[in-house]
């Protein structure tokens, strides 16, 4: 039997990845299916078409896959001027020896195997971005502009309403195999070159047959540093609940020390299709900054299901 678990934005995947499941496609072609439909969404801000540009104004994309059969998996980070990161990441685990590829090295290979070219950058995120430089550049900067250090402007976006972004796919195929994958254009006006969790493998996404499959949304710069998807594998492992699993690469992200603590959601299935979905917030400006509920299918059920998540405070 078949399953899927996926975050708020992933509305316009969801419906196709259920059906190429249900027709007994690989969870890595349902998912990629799923992904590339969210990255062509320009309602969701910060995914492919309409994501929100790094602090120069260019969108700049991250994506990865994992086959939890082998660990193969692909991953392309800060990639610009293609419309679906998750093909090339996927192409790249195929292809290449390689796992991770990023900037001028990962559009080569975009243009190597004729990926789709998409601009991504909308009138709407232009208008945005321009809104927060306006509000937040001094007036040296703007006189400036571009020609100015980055690195004071960039501190100002470690706010709940930029640093966050992310649809993650996971599922289980008929034939038990699990896959996972993520797609993002990351923090909304990052600093240029920056790389979130989602092509981080073990950090963002992670599978294993053997035990489950989990995924991160949020900051990246807190699961990076924990290694939050793996460290939920591998509590599974040491025989832990899902929900214990779950709670514990929680608690491991409260330990890390930092300036800002952005929300974070914690997605996890385990080998037989039981699901668990944790969220960490702070309030800041009244926002909830993380995932407030989330999909899920099983084969069984003929429709995806709205489940409120598990919410908790840092």
């Amino acid at each position: 039997m078949a399953f899927l678990l996926t975050n708020s934005v992933a509305v316009a995947g969801h419906e196709k990845t259920i059906k190429l499941l249900n027709e007994g496609a690989s969870s890595l072609d349902a998912i990629e299916s799923g992904i590339r439909l969210v990255e062509s969404d320009p309602e969701v801000r910060w995914v492919g078409f309409g994501g929100l540009p790094n602090m120069l104004g260019k969108v700049q994309l991250d994506a990865g896959i994992i086959d939890g059969s082998n660990m193969h998996a692909g991953a392309v980070g800060a990639i610009s001027g293609y419309a679906h990161p998750i093909s090339v990441a996927r192409r790249m685990m195929d292809e290449l020896p390689h796992v991770l590829l990023v900037g001028e090295g990962a559009e080569r290979f975009a243009h190597d195997i004729n990926a789709e070219r998409s601009d991504n950058l909308t009138d709407i995120s232009v208008a945005e971005w321009k809104e927060w430089l306006d509000e937040h550049l001094n007036e040296s900067e703007k006189k400036n502009w571009p020609d100015i250090s980055l690195i004071r402007p960039s501190q100002l976006t470690a706010t709940n309403k930029t640093a966050k972004g992310t649809t993650v796919f996971l599922a289980i195929d008929n034939n038990g195999n699990i896959s996972a994958g993520s797609s993002t254009s990351g923090w909304s006006f990052k600093y240029p070159g920056r790389l979130g969790d989602s092509p981080a493998i073990g950090s963002g996404i992670y599978a294993d047959n053997r035990y489950g499959a989990a995924a991160c949304t949020g900051m990246g710069e807190l699961t990076i540093r924990s290694n939050t998807a793996h460290s939920v594998i591998l509590y599974l492992k040491m025989k832990m609940s899902l929900k214990e699993a779950c709670l514990e690469a929680l608690n491991d992200l409260r330990n890390v020390q930092t300036d800002f603590r952005g929300g974070v959601s914690i997605y996890a299935m385990d080998k037989n299709g039981e699901y668990c979905v944790v969220s960490a917030r702070s309030e800041q400006d009244g926002l909830p900054e993380c995932d407030p509920y989330f999909w899920y299918w099983n084969g069984v059920d003929p429709s995806v299901k709205k489940i409120n998540a598990d919410m908790h405070e840092w």
